[in-house]
């Protein structure tokens, strides 16, 4: 009889995968869960399982103490890591999130979903530098990913490499031609590219896919804004402003047309609306900041550049445009106070420009002839 219970509960543990599994088709997690917990000696597996069931089931304060109990039982568990990180990222907690998931993938090196996820991560906490290198990789293991390709082409022409930005939207259009991510990332490679008549050609051709989309009325609209002709832009990011009022960088870019036309009314009310969807938008406070001045409404336009400096201190236009208001003012040794540090950050922006470029070309392959 003992040797009878001995025998149910090796295989009762041998099997628990397999009833948890099942449980888990059936959407049972709360079944499931029953089934791990009854589990013993406890495993970085168990403890792992149990944490996805919890979040599974809402519950992931306790889900994300399972998790860590998993790590703690054993480092190496490269889904605790990952099943954290997720569970992270959902709470809010995006620096640690990152952190386990960058520990998945180190642990995991061939797992495409923990890969896939530590990219998107990254990206959108703005480091577009790991995200490329994520990416890559990620393609790397599922090369017929397109929403993937999507993403190394946006990241590949944002971090400089427009030609190959350009290849992995062709490789998305070849086989999926009304691609309009693939579309837009194209016209994207053109313009950094400054071949403008095939970036319009190109998003002329998003719009005959999709003639309601205002991001490809917005990406035209931008076009024809870098050729120079700024009526055509108007109109297409006035359209785009039409179908996605909340589109914030078309009423930034309009705000550039206009003020670039003398039109500084209507540049005032873009800008203003861009400040408002997006209060960190520095660059958009400078230019709201600059197109006041102008206008004579200099109180507001020091509140103006008074927050684009506080948010971008690096950039010398908002102190080079608070020396100009503090001028009109009367302040003579504000002004100059301001002017005098609009030429220190411009240097400092120079050379580090300069330093940059020298990086870039040491880098570059030698050609021998």
């Amino acid at each position: 009889m003992v040797l009878k219970v001995l025998i149910l509960i090796v295989l009762a543990q041998a099997n628990w995968r397999t009833e948890v599994e099942r449980l888990k088709l059936a959407g049972d997690a709360t079944g499931a869960l029953r089934v791990v917990e009854l589990q013993r000696p406890r495993s970085s597996a168990l403890e792992d399982e149990a944490g996805f069931l919890l979040a599974a089931m809402g519950r992931r304060g306790e889900a994300i103490g399972r998790f860590q109990e998993a790590l703690r039982l054993s480092a190496a568990n490269a889904s605790a890591h990952y099943h954290l990180g997720v569970a992270l990222w959902l709470e809010g907690d995006r620096v640690r999130a990152v952190e386990s998931l960058a520990a998945a993938v180190k642990r995991a090196p061939a797992n495409f979903d923990y890969w896939q996820r530590y990219a998107m991560a990254e990206q959108e906490m703005g480091d577009r530098a790991k995200a490329l290198t994520a990416y890559q990789r990620v393609v790397t293991l599922r090369p017929n990913c397109l929403e993937c390709r999507n993403s190394l082409s946006f990241l590949l022409t944002d971090q400089g490499m427009a030609l190959k930005g350009a290849a992995e939207a062709q490789f998305v259009l070849q086989k999926s031609p009304e691609n309009l991510a693939a579309l837009s990332n194209l016209g994207f490679s053109y313009l950094q590219q400054n071949e403008l008549a095939k970036a319009i050609a190109v998003y002329e051709r998003g719009l005959a896919v999709a003639p309601q989309s205002a991001v490809m009325h917005y990406n035209l609209g931008l076009s024809h804004k870098q050729k120079d002709d700024l009526e055509t832009a108007k109109k297409h990011l006035l359209r785009a402003l039409e179908l996605d009022p909340q589109l914030i960088e078309a009423h930034y870019t309009l705000g550039i047309v206009y003020w670039q036309d003398g039109v500084f009314d209507e540049a005032d009310q873009h800008f203003a609306a861009a400040v408002k969807l997006s209060p960190e938008y520095a660059e958009a406070w400078g230019m709201y900041g600059t197109v006041l001045r102008q206008k004579g409404s200099l109180a507001e336009a020091k509140v103006a550049l008074e927050t684009a400096i506080r948010l971008k201190p690096e950039d010398p236009g908002p102190y080079s445009q608070m020396g100009q208001v503090l001028r009109l003012e009367g302040d003579s040794l504000g002004s100059s106070k301001y002017l005098a540090e609009a030429a220190t950050r411009k240097a400092a922006k120079e050379k580090m420009q300069t330093e940059m470029f020298d990086r870039a070309r040491a880098q570059r392959p030698k050609v021998i002839r």
